[in-house]
């Protein structure tokens, strides 16, 4: 698994990750695909934000309603502090549709609130194989790296969704912090 993690953050640093050729739940559309290149290309900061906020409710579309009332109850669970139950809703999301982007970033995300860091890390491997433009999973898979005292790791993730979104603010200062700790030691 981190092989593969470390393979690809690669590629993507390297800025030749591309779209899934598939079109999972919530990706590969022809308007995803261009706000993803606006986005790395614009330099103004409300377009920025009103780009990632279209992408990301591109990605949370699911499609099914079933799906979408899963995932409402879900982050009223997370909201409510009750990770065991949202735990329990997202596992039937991803079982009822295992193409739904955000049903494992989701999963993910209540994995790492949990202090599960390897769960978590398998979830964000979904979502990067499914969407591997999805900045947020990468930004999140850094801060369990940092979690986990993987500097080296953690830098990579950072710069491979800055790669894909520069306008991420707090990602960048991590990184930056990183790049000082990281000076000299080959990552």
């Amino acid at each position: 698994m981190r092989r593969f993690l470390v393979s690809l953050l690669l590629l993507l640093v390297l800025g030749t990750g591309t779209a899934c050729t598939t079109a999972p739940s919530g990706s590969g559309s022809p308007d995803l695909d261009g706000m993803l290149a606006r986005l790395r290309t614009t330099t103004d900061p409300v377009e920025a934000e009103n780009l990632e906020l279209a992408i990301r409710h591109i990605w949370a579309r699911s499609g099914r309603s079933s799906i979408d009332h899963l995932m409402q109850t879900a982050v009223s669970d997370i909201h409510a502090g009750d990770t065991d139950q949202a735990l329990s809703v997202l596992d039937k999301v991803v079982e009822a549709d295992p193409r739904y982007v955000e049903g494992w970033n989701l999963r993910a995300t209540v994995h790492y609130l949990r202090d599960e860091y390897g769960p978590a890390i398998d979830d964000i491997e979904h979502v990067l194989t499914l969407e591997p433009r999805h900045f947020p999973a990468l930004a999140g898979l850094g801060r369990i790296m940092l979690a986990l005292d993987d500097k080296k790791m953690a830098l990579k993730a950072f710069q491979a969704a800055l790669a894909i979104n520069p306008h991420l603010d707090s990602v960048r200062e991590e990184a930056d912090s990183l790049e000082d700790q990281v000076a000299g030691l080959p990552i």
